[in-house]
């Protein structure tokens, strides 16, 4: 398993060819979630939560998951 962390309190796990990625907020990069399989937001704040990082992660994978 190879556990990366982004800035702030995004962490991106990745597991034979599979990634999670936990809170790609405002204040992390702005690829966090591309190319995750399933997303995780963990609460609705901004250094969490960002419609623009969800979007890109949606549009790089359009069968990605994503859990609040």
């Amino acid at each position: 398993m190879k556990l990366t962390k982004k800035s702030h309190a995004c962490v991106r796990l990745e597991k034979d060819g599979r990634t999670l990625v936990l809170d790609p907020g405002g204040f992390s990069e702005a690829d966090a979630a591309v190319g995750a399989e399933a997303i995780l937001i963990t609460h609705e704040h901004p250094d969490h939560f960002n419609e623009e990082r969800l979007r890109a992660a949606l549009d790089a994978n359009p069968a990605a998951e994503i859990w609040t």
